[in-house]
């Protein structure tokens, strides 16, 4: 993965984040050329492909100093995916990611939840959301890397800023660009400028941009390959190359037990299981219209760790999630420092959701809430769950 003192994590997802997307409303465009209602028709009409391949180049400009990333991704619409940077191969099968760090030749894994939509399904829900929240300024027809496209900029509300960071994320690597004062605060730089490259035939966003206050980000996806026909074994959990004096003659040292799960009805069930008090939030606290959806253990024997995940669903949509561990998962602990009660916590804000991780006394805790919420949702959840902290 790649790290620096801009702040940059691992993390999980695949496009251009500047916090919550504001509501806000569309500027006319001439009748001359292609229509906002072309745009949004095509874009409601059109779903994601089974398949998708292309290398993706990261270009960001900080203060006038430019980096470059490049990773390459295979997707599948089942929720499969592959990506490949320098050091780091990261493959999710549909129902565990896998973490292969080539350099140390190890490989971890954790658990997916499997309403989670798939990245590709993320990537072409992205402009909708966009075109949707942002006014639309121009759309012009031109080509990226060979391909027709409709270029369309758009114009962020005047109140929306970049507050705390800016990150772009290709595949499961997140970049994080802390944006700090020399006294280590918070410095808040406004997001100008919002354009899109989309894909004419397929409305696949090959190109995103965001600019403003001395940041600029570029998100390129090169030689897209779509419904390509890609090949099984590059979704297949990644093995390690076991050392017999590492792995101590264990022929299964690069193997995994996968996790245990097990569905109860009530809270209190679940409970009576466990070996820990599963944390449960105030119904005051949780967003409005959204109820108990499901209670499930997993037993992950390769972490000698247990945990119960509370599911709380509006219907199909917006879900938030409370998770009580007798360990430590691995998602989330590096990112944002911030306070839960009397203890410190971590927070990390991406397209998907808002995660929130603490602990005390032994026990692990965390609060998702999906990207429809505010960020505080996941604080005020976490804050009012019923812990010894």
């Amino acid at each position: 993965m790649v790290s620096s003192d801009a702040g940059r994590v691992p993390v999980c997802f695949l496009v251009v984040s500047v916090l919550a997307l504001l509501t806000a409303g569309c500027v006319a465009l001439p009748d001359e050329g292609v229509s906002q209602a072309h745009l949004e028709e095509r874009l409601d009409e059109t779903n994601a492909p089974d398949e998708l391949a292309a290398t993706v180049e990261v270009r960001e400009t900080i203060d006038g100093e430019t980096s470059t990333h490049t990773e390459t991704v295979w997707l599948r619409a089942d929720g499969s995916s592959r990506i490949e940077t320098g050091d780091m191969v990261i493959v999710n099968d549909g129902t565990e990611r896998y973490f292969h760090d080539l350099e140390n030749d190890s490989v971890r894994s954790f658990e997916i939840d499997p309403d989670a939509k798939s990245l590709l399904e993320g990537l072409y829900g992205q402009p909708e959301k966009y075109v949707e929240a942002y006014d639309v300024t121009s759309i012009e027809e031109t080509t990226i890397d060979g391909r027709d496209v409709y270029r369309v900029a758009l114009d962020p509300p005047g109140n929306e800023t970049i507050e705390r960071s800016i990150s772009v994320r290709v595949g499961d690597t997140e970049y994080v660009l802390a944006l700090e004062t020399a006294e280590g605060e918070p410095y808040e730089r406004s997001a100008d400028r919002v354009e899109l490259w989309l894909d004419q035939e397929t409305m696949f966003p090959v190109k995103h941009a965001i600019a403003g206050d001395g940041i600029e980000l570029e998100t390129t996806y090169w030689n897209l390959s779509i419904d390509a026909g890609l090949e099984e074994d590059l979704f297949e959990p990644p093995e390690t190359s076991t050392d017999e004096n590492e792995s101590d003659g264990d022929e299964n040292a690069s193997e995994f037990s996968f996790p245990s799960i097990e569905q109860y009805d009530t809270i209190d069930e679940a409970d009576a299981t466990v070996p820990f008090a599963v944390a449960e939030p105030a119904a005051e606290a949780l967003p409005d219209a959204v109820e108990l959806d499901g209670v499930t253990e997993y037993e992950f024997p390769d972490e000698n760790r247990t945990q119960v995940s509370l599911s709380y669903r509006n219907g199909d949509q917006s879900p938030v999630t409370v998770t009580t561990s007798d360990g430590p998962r691995l998602f989330a602990t590096t990112g944002e420092s911030v306070t839960v009660g009397d203890v410190s916590g971590a927070i990390e804000r991406t397209d998907e959701g808002t995660e929130l991780q603490w602990s005390c006394d032994g026990v692990y805790y965390s609060v998702f809430a999906d990207a429809s919420y505010e960020r505080g949702t996941a604080v005020s959840v976490g804050e009012s769950l019923e812990t010894n902290c």
